[in-house]
């Protein structure tokens, strides 16, 4: 194979004549002079929640309701105690 056979070279392949940068990692400015004023936080009611509204958010103490869940998990294939 003589050099005139030889496949020519991809001029975006060639090595870039500019040595890369050094790597310079950011840094953490300065604080700034005046901050903007903090939003308003309402102050709390006071209201708390009542025991039977705590047991309806967590969905009651219904242990046939449980039951059911886990008896349909499984039937899906799940693993009602890995699964969540």
């Amino acid at each position: 194979m003589t050099p005139d056979d030889a496949p020519s070279l991809n001029p975006t392949l060639a090595p870039h004549p500019t040595p890369t940068p050094e790597h310079r990692p950011a840094e953490q400015g300065p604080a700034p002079a005046d901050l903007p004023p903090a939003p308003a936080v309402p102050a709390p009611s006071g209201d708390a929640l009542s025991a039977r509204e705590v047991e309806a958010l967590m969905g009651g103490a219904d242990a046939s309701m449980t039951e059911a869940n886990m008896a349909l998990n499984t039937a899906e294939g799940l693993d009602p105690d890995t699964e969540s």
